[in-house]
């Protein structure tokens, strides 16, 4: 959720407001979808002007751009730690952590998972993709270059890695849109038994 509002001051320092833009941006743009959000809901949400908000992005594009591209970044940094500590030879151990630490991110940022895998993909009019789709691919590569080690050692049959991929993330991408927060499992406890699910069906009998 956001972690800005009303009581934000003028005199707050650049990096901190920007960080505050961010935020509540991310949790208007989940809540209230792009275009149910203006730039002054924004500004308003913050406790500033929209004329003060122009001075850190100049239009709505850009300000979705930089929330998906902040989001991802810290996405891609989560699933780096989760894989830092576990062998390169422990494919199917890695493409567990991958999903695991995803589950436990989109917890912890379920609005910014919402814009990030849903709403900015789904806008053709935003120019400057660039950036968003390296991480994007960097985001994707890490669980498709597992897969593709599992199915050279022989831990999982001979398919498409790219098929393969694209049905894991699929799940994790549909997951926030029926769990719910106070549930029984959490979205890593759900991942782990999709991914059970799924690598039944992949692995050599």
């Amino acid at each position: 959720m956001s972690d800005g509002g009303t009581s934000a001051t003028p005199k707050m320092p650049g990096k901190q407001r920007r960080a505050q833009i961010l935020s509540v941006a991310t949790d208007l743009f989940a809540r209230m979808g792009y275009e149910g959000t203006s730039l002054r809901d924004v500004a308003e949400h913050c406790g500033m002007t929209k004329a003060a908000l122009y001075y850190h992005f100049t239009d709505k594009e850009t300000l979705l751009r930089s929330v998906v591209e902040y989001r991802m970044s810290r996405l891609n940094d989560t699933i780096a730690e989760a894989l830092q500590d576990i062998a390169e030879d422990q494919p199917l151990e890695r493409i567990r952590a991958f999903v695991r630490a995803s589950g436990r991110h989109m917890d912890r940022d379920r609005a910014g998972w919402v814009v990030g895998s849903r709403i900015f993909w789904s806008i053709d009019a935003i120019a400057d993709r660039d950036a968003v789709i390296a991480l994007r691919d960097d985001y994707e590569g890490r669980l498709k270059a597992e897969i593709v080690k599992a199915i050279d050692t022989g831990q999982l049959i001979d398919a498409d890695p790219g098929m393969m991929t694209r049905m894991i993330l699929s799940w994790l991408n549909y997951t926030p849109r029926w769990h719910k927060p106070e549930g029984k499992m959490t979205v890593e406890e759900v991942a782990d038994q999709f991914l059970d699910l799924t690598l039944s069906g992949f692995t050599p009998r």
